[in-house]
């Protein structure tokens, strides 16, 4: 059974005005327990209408979202119970920190928990840990930190209710090439660790094919492609008619390809990229 499961969504912007848009229109999509999942797609085109759907922030005009098989707007406790398993850090984290320290926002989710003081203080110094901040930081007022250091504390206070679901939207937008690849090994090691789902959308397609198991690519709030990366950037002309670029190794492996130099599988990292062109060399007798 999948852990998350969206049926037929239907879900549209100012109703009933001239200015309506459909977002999502019958979108149906299973996410299974412990897979790391990237949402991409251009501007516009339902990815984060998708996500405040998953925990309930957004109601569809239609459809479901089903949490371990039972919808989550079954009734108010289902619902609590998801938004406590499902969680979502969005792209700007100044935009779910609120309190006056850092201790403080992380503790909120497992405080309305009703869990007792020792396991908050517990969870609230192993969250902070884990995205890499030392306690030096509980008492600082989180709206003085740096864009990074908000993001880290905006994922501690989701990790901190300890979901089964981890939702990111765009989680690496804005943080320098240091801060990015932190993040991106926080979200790796994290889904190693727990053996939780992790959901994230990012327009980065090398960030993508670093980290996800599998891809989802949206376009007029529909699916248009769905599989793994490999399944989907290896049609680097259907994502190009989507406004996607797949990275520059995968296109260069494709023209390859192309050109009658068949190295197996296309290639989406620079270490997959050297390790297959060795092996072709090596076969050929060139090296």
């Amino acid at each position: 059974m999948s852990v998350l499961s969206v049926k037929n969504l239907i879900y549209g912007y100012s109703k009933g005005t001239p200015f309506e848009k459909g977002a999502l229109k019958g979108v149906s999509v299973d996410f299974e327990k412990g897979e790391i999942v990237a949402l991409i797609g251009h501007t516009g085109s339902g990815k984060s209408t998708l996500l405040q759907h998953l925990n309930g922030l957004l109601k569809p005009d239609s459809g479901d979202v089903l949490f371990e098989g039972e919808s989550i707007h079954k009734s108010k406790q289902t619902l609590r119970n998801c938004r406590f398993n499902v969680g979502l850090c969005f792209q700007y984290p100044e935009q779910q920190l609120f309190d006056s320290t850092v201790y403080k926002d992380v503790a909120f989710g497992p405080a309305n928990m009703g869990l007792p003081a020792e396991e908050i203080d517990k969870r609230v110094k192993d969250s902070v840990a884990y995205v890499g901040l030392s306690e030096d930081y509980l008492e600082k007022s989180p709206f003085d930190l740096s864009g990074g250091e908000k993001r880290r504390v905006a994922i501690a206070g989701v990790l901190s209710m300890e979901p089964k679901v981890l939702i990111l939207d765009e989680p690496t937008a804005g943080l320098d090439p240091v801060g990015k690849n932190n993040l991106l090994k926080l979200i790796k090691d994290y889904n190693n660790k727990t053996g939780n789902t992790v959901i994230f959308v990012s327009h980065n397609m090398d960030d993508v094919a670093l980290v996800a198991d599998k891809v989802i690519v949206m376009n007029d709030g529909e699916i248009a492609m769905e599989g793994t990366v490999e399944e989907v950037y290896s049609q680097g002309e259907k994502l190009a008619g989507l406004g996607l670029d797949v990275p520059e190794i995968t296109s260069v492996f494709i023209e390859l390809k192309n050109a009658g130099f068949d190295l197996g599988k296309t290639e989406y990292t620079v270490d997959g990229a050297k390790e297959s062109i060795i092996k072709f060399l090596s076969e050929g007798g060139l090296l």
